[in-house]
């Protein structure tokens, strides 16, 4: 399997994932709903393409940089941030499955 190298993703979506946690107003939330989140502005909307096309260029087929992005880039930029602490994974929720990373908790710290 091919490696796609994140860090122009990473340095993209780094200041949106942070305020789209800030901006959640529940103290659990999903990688899913975070996401949302993200994508409910016109900046974040723009920052998760630009992501997407960054992982692109690197020859990742379209279904591949949703993977990288949902399931490599968002959880890696969550733990970084300080805001936020893993809470577990989700289990028997298929609403919080997006198909593309696995499905998991995170609790505001």
């Amino acid at each position: 399997m091919q490696h796609y190298d994140d860090v122009e993703a990473l340095a993209l979506l780094r200041p949106l994932v942070h305020a789209s946690a800030e901006r959640l107003g529940a103290q659990r939330f999903s990688t899913k709903r975070l996401i949302d989140e993200l994508r409910s502005t016109p900046d974040g909307q723009t920052a998760y393409r630009d992501a997407l096309e960054a992982i692109e260029r690197q020859g990742a087929p379209p279904h591949m940089a949703l993977h990288v992005v949902h399931g490599q880039v968002i959880p890696e930029l969550l733990r970084r941030s300080g805001l936020v602490r893993f809470a577990g994974y989700i289990h028997g929720e298929p609403e919080e499955d997006d198909g593309y990373g696995v499905p998991s908790w995170w609790r505001k710290q």
